[in-house]
């Protein structure tokens, strides 16, 4: 995997790969797929880290995102040990918890929160070594 050819995922401290709020913009899932397939391709577990996620994220790209989820569930959550979701507001922490319960159920991932960046660095080092 080169890491110049990861736009939406910073893979520069795989297996921890981490995704900005701003390249999450309308046709990224197009990119996104390419880059999952690339780390679940790559055969080796990972945890993704979201910075401060938007909830605005648009429609079409969530729904592409999520048929490939349903399509490759068995082969990403076989491989991704977990989502973390970093936000430092507390009652936007709560409601991403909650959604996440939901994720859980439907793609097989754990999922966390974080308020700062460190702390879901530190929580993926546990998700990796579980």
């Amino acid at each position: 995997m080169n890491s110049n050819d990861f736009k939406i995922h910073d893979i520069r401290d795989f297996p921890v790969c981490i995704i900005e709020p701003d390249v999450v913009v309308p046709g990224y899932s197009q990119q996104w797929q390419r880059e999952i397939d690339a780390l679940v391709n790559r055969g080796e577990s990972f945890v993704l880290i979201y910075r401060e996620p938007g909830d605005d994220e648009p429609h079409e790209d969530r729904k592409a995102r999520a048929q490939w989820l349903k399509h490759n569930k068995g082969r990403f959550a076989g491989l991704c040990l977990g989502i973390i979701s970093v936000l430092a507001d507390a009652p936007r922490r709560a409601h991403f918890d909650a959604m996440g319960k939901m994720g859980e159920q439907a793609f097989g991932v754990r999922y966390r929160t974080a308020a700062t960046l460190e702390e879901g660095v530190m929580l993926a080092g546990r998700l990796l070594e579980d």
